[in-house]
């Protein structure tokens, strides 16, 4: 990753100042799976690993933004939760093999980490992907093709894995912003 990315990032987060409301998506899919160890990939400030370790769940949470991941670290530490924050790239961090009972993939996109955050899945570990599609483009950020999921290229990404709840189309956010978005929650066989 490059230096000017990394720097974008952690002045992005620096400026949030917090963590905000965790997706939807995280709630619905820590409602239905027992706690256990979670990954956290693209963590940022930890809106969602938050959410995650309130339920019970130990989370590492990945994140190349250092200055996000200290907002998060904050946080857990005051509130006591089992998260661990990791600085890393994701395109170069080793995801280890069949060890996590819920991996989360909200708001970002690397197609080439895929195989890895399947792999990282337990037996009866679940996977919760919630990203942007193609329609995103016409109304806002992103619009890069290469963050944009195709329509329904999420459900072939994640073929061979039980699908439990999958989505897609426009969805509200907590703060009223709507987004074009594709959801998916898949489960490895026991």
């Amino acid at each position: 990753m490059s230096g000017a990315r990394r720097l974008h990032w952690n002045e992005a987060h620096r400026a949030a100042g917090g963590t905000g409301a965790a997706e939807p998506s995280v709630a619905e899919a820590i409602a239905l799976q027992k706690p256990g160890l979670a990954l956290d990939i693209a963590a940022g400030t930890g809106r969602n690993s938050l959410a995650i370790g309130r339920a019970g769940f130990r989370v590492i949470a990945i994140d190349y933004s250092e200055a996000g991941l200290a907002i998060l670290n904050s946080q857990a530490r005051r509130e006591g939760l089992a998260i661990w924050p990791v600085a890393a790239d994701l395109t170069e961090f080793p995801i280890p093999p069949n060890r996590f009972d819920l991996v989360v993939n909200v708001c970002f996109l690397e197609r080439a980490i895929v195989p890895a955050l399947r792999a990282a899945l337990r037996p009866g570990g679940a996977i919760l992907f919630d990203t942007f599609t193609v329609d995103q483009a016409a109304i806002g950020h992103p619009r890069n093709p290469d963050f944009l999921l195709g329509r329904y290229e999420l459900r072939a990404m994640l073929e061979g894995l039980e699908l439990v709840r999958y989505r897609e189309g426009i969805v509200t956010n907590a703060k009223g912003v709507k987004s074009w978005r594709a959801m998916a929650l898949a489960v490895r066989a026991a």
